[in-house]
């Protein structure tokens, strides 16, 4: 993985920056990384989005609290700033699981619009999921908690300040552009309502170290941060 490069137009950028090192968020099951070479790839992967969004087969909108619209399926968006995306999520999955394997079985962009949320859950099928912000959206002069990622599980010590094992307190681990976020996939978050113009837009990995047989979208419903 080091030296390693795609090639986003004439350009060749680096899949893992020699100075990135992901840290802690928090719980030592939760990692966190910001990239600062978003100038190269955001532009052109939100367009993309913005694109996808607007009228394909690959577009799928459930209710308002299931996190806005989804776009699944990464791979197959024709998208060189999609797969370099997708490495690096796959990179820190290798690094933070500490193995050589890292198989995505499902993977997703979220376009939120002024209403849409998320409401609690956790994944299935993976060990560990990891979130991409590409645009945090406007804030909310209003309410500084508007479309924030939150961990709302009883299992984080952060989400239970004032007794152990009872959720009182959601953990804002906290995501600008460019910030990737791995954690449990079991571990119950949420989006909280967004009110901005702007759409808020993440992109989403369910992995684990080996393939997981039959389909990643069993049901009709596929919640996702």
């Amino acid at each position: 993985m080091s030296g390693e490069t795609i090639l986003l137009g004439m350009k060749a950028i680096e899949v893992w920056p020699q100075d990135c090192q992901s840290e802690i968020c928090g719980d030592p099951t939760i990692h966190k990384i910001t990239f600062a070479d978003t100038q190269e790839y955001h532009p052109r992967l939100v367009a993309k989005i913005l694109e996808l969004e607007e009228n394909h087969r690959l577009r799928k909108r459930y209710f308002r609290g299931a996190c806005g619209t989804k776009i699944h399926h990464l791979e197959k968006w024709a998208s060189t700033e999609a797969e370099l995306i997708t490495v690096r999520a796959q990179a820190l999955f290798r690094k933070v699981l500490d193995c050589e394997q890292a198989v995505v079985d499902l993977s997703w962009a979220n376009v939120y619009r002024n209403g849409d949320y998320c409401l609690p859950h956790s994944h299935l099928r993976s060990t560990a999921s990891v979130v991409y912000c590409l645009d945090p959206g406007d804030e909310d002069p209003d309410d500084s908690q508007s479309g924030r990622f939150c961990f709302v599980d009883p299992r984080l010590r952060n989400c239970c300040q004032h007794q152990e094992g009872c959720m009182t307190t959601p953990f804002f681990p906290g995501m600008a552009a460019g910030t990737m976020l791995i954690f449990p996939s079991q571990l119950v978050h949420s989006v909280n309502p967004y009110a901005g113009k702007r759409p808020r837009i993440t992109l989403s990995w369910n992995i684990n170290k080996n393939v997981m047989p039959g389909s990643p979208l069993p049901t009709s419903t596929d919640n996702g941060a």
